[in-house]
Parts: C-alpha cells; sequence; structure tokens
C-alpha cells in the first residue's frame, strides 16, 4: 500500500474510534437520565401522606430593636 492510503486508513480509523467513543457517551448518558428517572418516580410513589398535616407555630420577627423584648 501506498503511504497515502497507509495515512488515509489511519486517519480513517481513528475517526471511526472517535465516533464510536461518542456514541458509547452519549449512549450512557441517556441510560443514566432514564435510571434517574425511574428512581425519581419510584421515590414520589413509596412517599405515604399523612393524614392530618403538622401544626407549626408561626413565629414572627419584630425586628431587630424589638429583639429583646419579652413576647407574651
Amino acid at each position: 500500500m501506498p503511504l497515502t492510503q497507509n495515512i488515509s486508513l489511519s486517519l480513517s480509523i481513528i475517526a471511526l474510534c472517535g465516533l464510536v467513543g461518542a456514541g458509547v457517551a452519549v449512549g450512557s448518558g441517556v441510560g443514566m437520565m432514564s435510571m434517574a428517572v425511574l428512581e425519581a418516580e419510584k421515590q414520589q410513589q413509596q412517599q405515604v401522606a399523612a393524614h392530618s398535616p403538622l401544626e407549626q407555630k408561626v413565629v414572627v420577627s419584630r425586628g431587630f430593636a424589638a429583639s429583646g423584648a419579652q413576647q407574651q
């Protein structure tokens, strides 16, 4: 084989390896995203809603100057 054909063949093989590598990277990324979606759906289905909401005390801030005053 002449030298130009050898160079052309080696460059083609390198380009093919690059394309295969890019395909593998895209495929693994898609696989990871689909697995993340499935995990999120699983966790969302496993969450149990409470029968009654928890009561939370509402704290009203009166500002820095009144912070030392006692609330009744």
